[in-house]
């Protein structure tokens, strides 16, 4: 069979041998048929990453990482304005028209402060999550499926290629993004790989949702703030200090 890397350039053909190759991937017994197909699809993947990574891993000038990042929080900042104009929208046509089936209190009783201020949180923190991926994909280290082949993996956000190992990694905003139940989701998906990382983005404190025993227990590496950004060679402070202006 060939290489898979001979395809590169041609992206499409790239995915079409991954989905027609990762049905010939057998599955351990330990994974569940929900994340059969994650399984299948990393392993196959790895065959490309390892050629791929060895292209050419030297950073951006720091210039042209500056300006990246800047469109990436740009544009943060435009889907964030537009976003919170539809729910206002949203809210005052609703309110309205309904008569059941309300999403919480404030909605019911016509607050729209308070029910816009709980969705305005929400969906800044998931455009932001997703900001983050991005900045990080700027870094030569960083494949994201997702963004390089329209790839979505479960449980995986990006992998990482660090002194000769792939490195899956889940990456939220901050240490205790997850309740319980996720948690345990979140070590399920992680455990289908021999290398694997749950990161936050921000380090602001607090306990991490997964222990550092567990994460010892089931060898999973918890890194947040500068240590994850300089894994990928990217500053934090920098990026810190970029989002605290947008």
């Amino acid at each position: 069979m060939d290489n898979l890397y001979k395809y590169r350039d041609d992206l499409a053909r790239l995915v079409q041998e991954i989905n027609l190759r990762k049905t010939k991937i057998a599955v351990p017994s330990f994974v569940s048929q929900e994340l059969a197909d994650a399984y299948q699809t990393c392993r196959i993947l790895e065959e490309y990453l390892w050629q791929y990574f060895q292209e050419d891993i030297s950073l951006p000038q720091i210039t042209e990482i500056n300006q990246k990042i800047d469109i990436i929080l740009n544009r943060f900042k435009e889907e964030v304005l537009a976003g919170l104009s539809q729910e206002k929208a949203n809210f005052r046509q609703n309110v309205t028209q309904k008569t059941s089936d309300f999403k919480n209190i404030f909605e019911f009783s016509q607050s729209e402060n308070l029910y816009l201020s709980n969705m305005y949180t929400r969906f800044i923190s998931e455009n932001l999550g997703h900001k983050f991926e991005n900045i990080a994909a700027i870094s030569p280290k960083v494949f994201i499926p997702e963004i390089e082949l329209g790839i979505k993996i479960k449980g995986v956000d990006l992998i990482i290629y660090d002194r000769n190992l792939l490195w899956y990694t889940q990456l939220k905003t901050k240490k205790d993004t997850l309740t319980g139940s996720q948690k345990d989701r979140t070590i399920s998906e992680l455990e289908l790989h021999p290398n694997r990382i749950f990161a936050a983005a921000l380090d602001m404190g607090g306990s991490w949702t997964i222990s550092h025993k567990i994460s010892q227990a089931k060898n999973i590496r918890l890194l947040s703030g500068s240590n994850f950004w300089s894994l990928i060679d990217l500053n934090y402070n920098m990026i810190l200090e970029k989002v605290a202006l947008v």
